[in-house]
């Protein structure tokens, strides 16, 4: 009898897609009847299993969109589909809140561990894409300065390019540094995703244990614009918007933004007189413009028989940006420049069901070209921090190394996805990235400089097969497998020393091979467990290797790093009452890295390189609260702590050989090991006007002080040392009409603290920005 009603079971699956046609990612599914509960995948699919015939209603609930419910009349033995389209909410979520793609009520088949920001709450603010990152739990993004600084990016102890940005799918690094995550304001952007761990082969990278993935806004029509006004005379504009033809489903979107800001705050330096510093003072920066500005625009069809995405995009970028300091802050420069542009055709397509059931196909194409300068020709002059100058008369020296350095860098990347669902429990995920970079390097003031008369290229390949399984409703796993190959042709000084000291060109080869699994078990219905292990490698960037044509040195020894990552996390939530709600969630982190790229730094020395530290262990641990009651109060906090030490015994080098390594066992450097975030905010509606929000939020942060050099040098009183940072922002909103009109004032360090990072370089005191923007 029970064998019988097995047979007459049935399977209930579909698809659910946004209004614009794109799909949505951890949708929760129930039919409501039976008990039985799903989340869509990163396609937006869903599968309930083990359906006893019967009528049933399916109700669907995501968070930003209307909930919909469909009746549906199951038969014995039937496999149905099911086609549902959301629409959005027409006004403003009050909380940011954020969410893991697994981390739902209901049972879900995502083994990844992966936090989605919604930015709805957030687009009122004069947030970038940046600090949005650096409130979530296992984040800290360390800067060199103000607006368009260079910026760190690290997540549970991974760092720099171990952690790999996506905007839409295609990899950020495609836009060298002419598109900085602080370029991208937050009304821009419909939700980031931040994968902690190991990263779904469909990203098609080599990141070693994180990636983040930026998604525009996919709005079907509307027309979003912004202007904010702030300290250091900054200045942003952002202009978005659609349309689609629901008939014929062409589609049209295009956003565009500018950057611009003095960045002349205050700094404390010290005042230095025959080699001694005799004082401190508040000097302002005096030589830190910078501008940017980005055009994103994309057209073709979606929702067509052909295709479900077929888009042809252009995305054109650029900046410019004065030098105020190297490495560090021990020297200080006024007329050293960098700018850059790039110009980035792109091609989408995307199709479902592609000859036979089951059978998903997509391909990302980008193809870049990036023309950027650095500029130090001012002859024989030194500035101070007061930007008073000295002149060596009859010098032709600049103020670091006299150049004119062109760099023109050509990168073409493509992935390709291939998914096969066998059946409802079993399917196949196929990857392949292919990216290829060159750059030719010319030097107006230096012509035949001999490095530059060699290529330098890059060419790497990632391929990825995973094998996913659904193994009951509370469990799913996938197992997974991926190739490296990777070649790099540069040059190489060799005879250093010698007579026969020269320039030559080098080609190297490198093939890995990774390895891993992600599994998660819901141990309750509202308690998810989660585990990853990963055996993987991550393969050098340009930068990295060629170096900047200015304060980064190249390297052409620099080889992959490797990794073997363990993770474990779980995501608990619960009602003490209707009203109030509670999230907890927790991770720990485990990794023994061999080869780690790792950034060299001299205090003195404006120069800074790459290179390989033979054996690194991480240990860490992250934990994150939140709380909500009603819509009117939203409380949140994490904490992190991550020892990131030098395992090595020994060294080698090629002019000394092997040697005692002096650093085995300590941290390190110029990493913070423990930082906290907290922030509070209250959401009151319709209270000076019909159909208006007032929100007021205060945002907290905190690092620990840390060593910014190996903690052993120095005597006790000169340690390199970052103290510790405290923090402060405080802002207020005022939504009308539906969230029409909208004008929001932000305070940022409060306080006015000394904030540092990175080799102890000072970031902006108090500033106030103002905020206004309208949406159609």
């Amino acid at each position: 009898m029970v064998q019988g009603q097995s047979i007459d079971q049935a399977v209930v699956s579909g698809k659910v897609s946004a209004a614009s046609g794109g799909p949505l990612t951890g949708v929760t599914v129930v039919l409501k009847e039976a008990g039985l509960g799903a989340s869509t995948d990163a396609n937006g699919r869903f599968t309930l299993a083990a359906v006893a015939p019967g009528a049933y209603t399916l109700s669907f609930s995501y968070i930003g969109f209307e909930t919909q419910e469909k009746a549906i009349q199951v038969k014995a033995s039937e496999q149905l589909t099911v086609a549902i389209t959301l629409q959005e909410k027409a006004f403003e979520i009050n909380s940011a809140e954020v969410v893991g793609k697994s981390a739902t009520t209901q049972v879900n088949q995502q083994a990844y561990a992966v936090t989605a920001i919604s930015t709805k709450a957030l687009q009122n603010s004069t947030s970038d894409a940046k600090e949005v990152l650096n409130r979530v739990a296992g984040v800290r993004v360390l800067e060199e300065g103000g607006l368009g600084s260079n910026a760190s990016f690290s997540l549970n102890g991974f760092s720099g390019d171990q952690v790999k940005f996506f905007l839409n799918g295609l990899p950020m690094n495609n836009f060298s540094s002419s598109l900085r995550l602080s370029d991208i304001p937050v009304n821009t952007i419909e939700r980031i995703e931040v994968y902690k761990g190991v990263v779904p082969v469909w990203l098609g990278t080599d990141a070693l244990g994180g990636a983040v993935n930026i998604i525009t806004s996919k709005k079907a029509n509307y027309l979003d614009a912004s202007y904010s006004v702030g300290s250091f005379n900054t200045h942003r504009t952002s202009l978005n918007g659609a349309y689609t033809n629901p008939a014929s489903g062409f589609t049209f979107r295009g956003s565009g933004n500018y950057n611009y800001s003095d960045n002349n705050y205050k700094v404390r330096v010290p005042i230095v007189r025959n080699g001694n510093v005799e004082t401190y003072a508040d000097v302002e920066r005096f030589h830190d413009r910078y501008r940017s500005a980005t055009l994103m625009l994309e057209t073709g069809w979606i929702n067509r028989k052909f295709a479900d995405n077929l888009l042809f995009g252009l995305i054109a970028s650029g900046n410019d940006q004065q030098v105020q300091t190297g490495a560090t802050m021990s020297s200080v420069y006024g007329g050293i420049l960098s700018n850059s542009q790039s110009v980035v055709p792109t091609l989408k397509y995307s199709k479902d069901d592609l000859f036979t059931k089951g059978l998903n196909v997509s391909l990302n194409t980008a193809f870049n070209y990036t023309k950027s300068e650095k500029i130090d020709t001012l002859s024989g002059v030194r500035y101070n921090w007061f930007g008073d100058t000295t002149y060596t008369r009859g010098s032709r020296n600049g103020e670091v190394l006299r150049t004119f350095n062109t760099l023109d860098d050509t990168d073409f990347n493509s992935q390709l996805n291939i998914g096969y669902t066998i059946n409802p429990k079993h399917s196949l995920a196929l990857n392949y990235a292919f990216s290829y970079f060159r750059r030719e390097a010319f030097d107006k003031e230096d012509p035949d400089k001999p490095e530059n008369r060699f290529p330098k290229s890059l060419n790497k390949q990632v391929a990825g097969l995973a094998y996913k399984a659904d193994l009951s409703e509370k469990w799913t796993t996938t197992l997974f497998g991926k190739v490296y190959l990777f070649t790099t042709e540069t040059s190489k000084e060799v005879g250093f020393g010698s007579e026969t000291r020269r320039v030559e060109g080098v080609k190297v080869n490198n093939n890995k091979v990774g390895y891993g699994f992600a599994s998660s078990y819901f141990l309750l219905p509202a308690l998810q467990l989660k585990a990853s292990y990963e055996h993987t490698y991550r393969l050098p960037e340009p930068s990295e290797v060629f170096g900047d044509g200015l304060f980064i040195l190249a390297n052409p020894d620099l080889g992959p790093e490797q990794s073997d990552n363990f993770n474990l996390g779980a995501a608990y939530g619960f009602k003490l009452a209707p009203d109030h709600e509670i999230n907890l969630e927790s991770s720990f982190i485990y990794r023994e890295s061999k080869d780690l790229i790792f950034q060299n730094v001299k205090i003195s020395s404006p120069y800074t390189s790459y290179g390989n530290l033979s054996e690194v262990r991480t240990l860490g641990v992250e934990g994150s609260i939140r709380y909500n009651w009603r819509e009117l109060l939203n409380l949140g906090g994490n904490i992190t702590f991550q020892d990131i030490t030098d395992q090595a015994d020994s060294l080698y080098d090629d002019y000394s050989g092997w040697s005692r390594n002096f650093n085995k066992g300590f941290r390190q450097p110029n990493k913070p090991y423990l930082f906290a975030n907290a922030n509070a905010g209250l959401t009151f509606k319709n209270l000076v006007a019909p159909n208006s929000t007032i929100g007021l939020n205060y945002y907290y942060n905190f690092a620990e002080r840390y060593f910014y050099t190996w903690a052993q040098n120095g005597t006790r009183e000169g340690k390199a040392v970052i103290p510790r940072q405290l923090s402060h922002n405080l802002e207020v909103l005022l939504s009308l009409a539906n969230g029409k009109y909208n004008i929001s004032a932000e305070c940022r360090n409060l306080t006015d603290e000394l904030l540092f990072d990175r080799f102890l370089l000072q970031k902006p005191g108090r500033a106030f920005y103002l905020k206004l923007r309208y949406v159609l």
